[in-house]
């Protein structure tokens, strides 16, 4: 039973139109043959029969009137018998002249007509009468020659009259029987020919009314079969599409009976495992990107900037100085409040904005000699959803790298606006700067070409890790540019676009 469906699941669909046709076609041609076999047989015996009738009539009306008009002429020796040596005789100049056939021509033409032309079929009617007429013309050729014969001797009339009426008029008489006899008879052969012909269409109308409705029959439920090989896998294809479209990655298409559409299925079945296999791996991809990020948000969490800000909660509480210790708590919770954020990937801008705000109110009171800074944030666009920690990083490279290797310090400025490429962040401070190498060090980093760029020590996240979060969350609309000129100061300028984040908030 196996090693049948599989010779049937090599069936293609070729071969099975082949077997249709052959189911269909090649019955009906046969049975069309058959009736034009049929068709061609009875017109062969109708045209042989006419033919016989054809040559059969011209002696019906002319023989026995012609011999006897002729044998009699020669018998009153109105003739010169000589003249019959030349063919016909013309009697008469003028345009009622008359023509005195030749019995001999007349006997042998006669004679080469029923031996030769008439069609006969051996111990029939037909055959017996044209014997008959054979035999007559061999004794009326005996009489002719006798009555001529007497022509050219005197004194023979008597006998040649009594030739003329026993044995020429005689025989001439049975001719005419005899052809009549054949004609009756070839005509009763054209009856049951037409008989026949009836009975065999009527036979073969019906047979060929059955055989239709076989073939019919055969050929709807074949070709139902057919169709529902192709449509029932192709269906089944279309579902298994359908259920792959809605995220249903285990759907397989099933195989059925048909070569061309088991290759499909198997090719289908295919591209599903594969993309199956791909989606478990972007899966995967997506939860190591998100430990990898937690990490990195615990990682923003420096330790010596918790540690730096606890020294100094604890210095200043011994000093007495309450108000600042509860200032600096306070931003303190405030900072890690919007670290963790419920987990979410996406906050406000004006929680970004709180965020840089704490973070830079704790440096603020540590750093109180060298740090200002100043947040311009426009008020429309508070309420719209960016990346989290998108400008904290930065901000803390301006301070490190920036503000603290200046004499003297300095002051960031943090800046938010909607423009016509969309959202604009710049983080900008007139600290230390950098060289053209840093810099275009720094800017391969944010771009990815370098892709050994790593988490910097003192950084938090870098400059390329959040370029790199940014890209994977808003795609090619979001870019990060660098400007900086040393002991002038530097400028990064974040743009996010209009659109939508690419990727998903929370995995």
């Amino acid at each position: 039973m196996n090693i049948a469906k599989r010779v049937a699941s090599r069936v293609s669909l070729k071969d099975r139109m082949r077997l249709l046709i052959m189911l269909t076609v090649i019955p009906l041609t046969v049975m069309v043959l058959g009736i034009v076999a049929m068709i061609y047989n009875y017109s062969s015996s109708y045209n042989r029969i006419m033919a016989n009738l054809k040559v059969i009539n011209t002696y019906n009306m002319n023989f026995k009137a012609d011999m006897e008009y002729s044998m009699y002429r020669v018998m009153i020796g109105l003739i010169n018998t000589k003249e019959f040596e030349s063919g016909d005789i013309l009697e008469g100049e003028s345009q009622y002249a008359t023509v005195v056939k030749n019995p001999f021509h007349m006997i042998e033409e006669a004679r080469y007509d029923m031996e030769k032309r008439i069609a006969r079929t051996s111990g029939s009617d037909g055959d017996i009468s044209i014997k008959g007429i054979l035999s007559c013309l061999d004794s009326l050729e005996k009489a002719v020659e006798k009555m001529v014969e007497n022509s050219n001797k005197a004194g023979r009339y008597d006998e040649s009259a009594s030739i003329w009426e026993n044995d020429v008029q005689g025989l001439c008489s049975m001719i005419q029987d005899y052809i009549n006899k054949y004609i009756y008879y070839e005509t009763r052969n054209m009856e049951n020919l037409q008989r026949d012909l009836e009975i065999h269409t009527r036979q073969s109308v019906y047979a060929f009314m059955v055989l239709l409705t076989v073939i019919l029959t055969t050929g709807i439920m074949f070709s139902a079969m057919l169709t529902n090989s192709v449509t029932r896998p192709i269906s089944s294809l279309k579902m298994t599409a359908e259920r792959l479209g809605n995220g249903d990655w285990n759907a397989r298409a099933e195989t059925g009976s048909l070569e061309e559409i088991n290759v499909l299925a198997r090719t289908f079945n295919q591209m599903s495992e594969e993309i199956a296999g791909l989606i478990e791996r972007i899966r995967k991809e997506q939860k190591n990107l998100h430990i990898a990020e937690m990490k990195l948000l615990q990682a923003q969490i420096n330790p010596h900037f918790l540690y730096n800000t606890l020294d100094s909660i604890v210095w200043m509480a011994e000093d007495g100085d309450n108000r600042k210790v509860v200032e600096m708590t306070s931003d303190l919770s405030d900072f890690f409040r919007t670290v963790l954020s419920g987990g979410s990937d996406f906050i406000p801008i004006e929680e970004e904005k709180r965020h840089i705000e704490s973070y830079l109110k704790i440096q603020k009171i540590r750093y109180e000699d060298i740090l200002d800074y100043r947040i311009v944030i426009e008020e429309q666009i508070l309420h719209k959803r960016v990346l989290k920690m998108l400008l904290q990083p930065i901000v803390e490279n301006a301070l490190y790298h920036g503000i603290k290797n200046k004499r003297g310090g300095g002051t960031i400025v943090i800046r938010g606006y909607e423009d016509k490429s969309g959202l604009v962040f710049e983080v900008e401070d007139d600290g230390h700067g950098m060289d053209q190498a840093t810099l275009s060090s720094l800017r391969d980093k944010v771009s990815g070409r370098n892709v050994t760029a790593e988490v910097s020590d003192k950084g938090g996240f870098g400059m390329s890790n959040v370029a790199q979060r940014i890209r994977m969350y808003y795609g090619t609309e979001a870019s990060i540019t660098i400007e900086s000129e040393e002991q002038v100061g530097t400028c990064v300028k974040i743009y996010i676009g209009h659109g939508q984040p690419a990727g998903k908030q929370t995995v």
